[in-house]
């Protein structure tokens, strides 16, 4: 039987773990929480494009999902992990999603995901409580699509079908009074979980400012509270409510949302387990972190720099540095006050961040790096350097081609050719026809002809000529590899002035005979094909 098989298997994953997002979402958040809401038609997006017209079929563990053939699925963040053992602890050992998968369907397996296992054992397993609740597009513990198909048509006979997300999260009217709704009383103090749910449900439920503002007020009182007691997961709903509320349409409640963030940005211990939660703990979302550290101070950005520094985890060192480079230049002097850091890996990727935020006023950090014992340093601060451009940043790099540390030379050649470095040529060319006899040098050679083409300078292009028609005694095989990758560059350059001497070169045999015959074709095709600026 053959089986549908995704293109990636990361973007399988994604969309598993979409479902498991909203697994947690519906165990967190009160009802009418816009955050169930949101997070259902997020994952039923997902699982469509992932679909895309097909039906799938999985294999759910105790360590994971695979593919019915045994590929393994592997996942970075862990979630689809996360989802499949709770449907192996739930006996599915199989879950097969059809294409027109419908979105009160994939509700329907939260909701039944959200009960213990006993609880589904009890009820007689998935597939009962399912198919008893008009799930059609949903199947577990079944490979046979035909069967499935059999008993799908059982099922739309019944009439039954799941209640939409609508219907289920209709908001509940309150006839309360304000006043009567703000207060806390002496028996539900801001101490306790519960009292943070409480207050979770009416910040959902909130449509006026002033109501809004005295409840975040409470909320992040109650927050303090926690973290003196070290209770902190129950605070991630907390932060991910204000993160959303934060970007939402009123204008006022968002101002109050993220002065709460603000607050909650202040609690070291609260942005610890946030920026690296137990390994037994999913953290906060990337958005709502990102948005949780637009209001962050810098003692809170000198935190995230100091966790880079500290963790061995390859994907949570990508989640900080991407928080550091949407804080923009408000990183900066975090970021440099660690540069003494004895560590070269952590200098590397220090600098790294410097070069995707861009800042001008890294230049001169940068340039220090140019000088450090490192090479690996080295080549990203040139890599960092090239990001952000201009003419210090051009010279700097410049400077390291003159420098001829052959260590360095292919990334300084590479930037500047990126660069497209007019500025660069006269030292490019220079290395292009240094005398070496036995073009001991020849990888660098090729660097520097790559570098020119991608810039487009047609001045040097009587010079490469005049190197295509050398006739050297010596290393006639890798001067015929070097004239090879002028061709190349003459190519890229597009000169017209170049198909003369290619014609006539064209007529050699081997490599370099073909090479220059399939440039003129080229040429001719498109007309001489100078390049725009050239």
């Amino acid at each position: 039987m053959d089986f549908y098989r995704p293109s990636s298997s990361q973007e399988t994953s994604d969309a598993l773990a979409s479902i498991y997002r909203t697994l947690r979402a519906w165990k967190f958040y009160p009802t009418g929480h816009p955050g169930r809401t949101n997070s259902i038609r997020q994952a039923h997006a997902a699982m469509q494009a992932l679909l895309a017209g097909h039906s799938l079929t999985l294999v759910s563990g105790r360590t994971g999902f695979s593919l019915p053939d045994g590929g393994a699925l592997k996942d970075a963040t862990r979630l689809s992990l996360a989802l499949s053992f709770e449907l192996f602890s739930r006996r599915v050992q199989r879950i097969t999603f059809l294409a027109d998968l419908f979105p009160e369907d994939l509700l329907d397996l939260v909701r039944t995901l959200a009960l213990s296992p006993e609880e589904v054992h009890a009820a007689g397993g998935m597939e009962k409580i399912m198919a008893e609740r008009g799930v059609r597009t949903i199947w577990v513990n079944e490979l046979d699509l035909s069967a499935i198909q059999g008993k799908r048509r059982g099922v739309e006979a019944s009439g039954i079908v799941p209640p939409g997300v609508d219907e289920l999260e209709r908001p509940v009217v309150s006839v309360v009074a304000e006043s009567e709704a703000l207060p806390v009383s002496a028996e539900d103090r801001p101490d306790s979980e519960e009292t943070l749910r409480s207050l979770l449900l009416r910040l959902a439920r909130a449509r006026d400012g002033h109501e809004y503002l005295m409840l975040v007020r409470q909320a992040t009182a109650c927050a303090d509270l926690m973290v003196s007691r070290n209770s902190l997961a129950p605070l991630l709903p907390l932060v991910e409510l204000l993160a959303l509320h934060a970007h939402g349409p009123d204008r006022e409640m968002g101002e109050h949302a993220r002065s709460g963030l603000e607050q909650l940005a202040g609690q070291r211990a609260l942005l610890l387990f946030l920026l690296d939660p137990p390994a037994d703990t999913e953290g906060a979302a990337p958005e709502t972190l990102a948005t949780l550290f637009s209001s962050a101070d810098t003692a809170a950005i000198s935190l995230v720099v100091e966790l880079l520094a500290a963790s061995e985890s390859r994907a949570r060192r990508k989640a900080l540095a991407t928080l550091l480079v949407q804080a923009g230049e408000r990183a900066v002097p975090a970021i440099t006050a660690m540069m003494s850091d004895q560590r070269w890996y952590v200098i590397r990727n220090l600098v790294a961040i410097l070069g995707d935020i861009a800042s001008p006023g890294v230049l001169p950090v940068l340039r220090e790096c140019l000088r450090h014992e490192d090479n690996r340093v080295c080549k990203e601060a040139i890599r960092s350097l090239a990001k952000i451009g201009g003419r210090d940043a051009e010279t700097a790099i410049i400077a390291v081609l003159k420098g001829n540390d052959p260590l360095l030379l292919p990334q300084a050649m590479a930037s500047l050719g990126g660069m497209r470095s007019r500025r660069s040529v006269g030292a490019l060319m220079q290395l292009i026809c240094a005398d070496d006899l036995f073009l001991k040098s020849l990888p660098l050679k090729i660097n520097a002809l790559a570098a020119v083409a991608m810039i487009g300078d047609s001045s040097v292009v009587p010079r490469l000529l005049e190197m295509l028609q050398r006739r050297p005694l010596m290393a006639r095989n890798r001067w015929t590899a070097l004239k090879i990758h002028v061709v190349t560059c003459l190519a890229g350059l597009g000169e017209p002035r170049a198909i003369p001497v290619l014609r006539k070169m064209a007529h050699a045999s081997g490599e370099l005979g073909h090479a220059c015959t399939v440039v003129i074709d080229s040429m001719e095709r498109t007309g001489g094909g100078r390049r725009a600026g050239a």
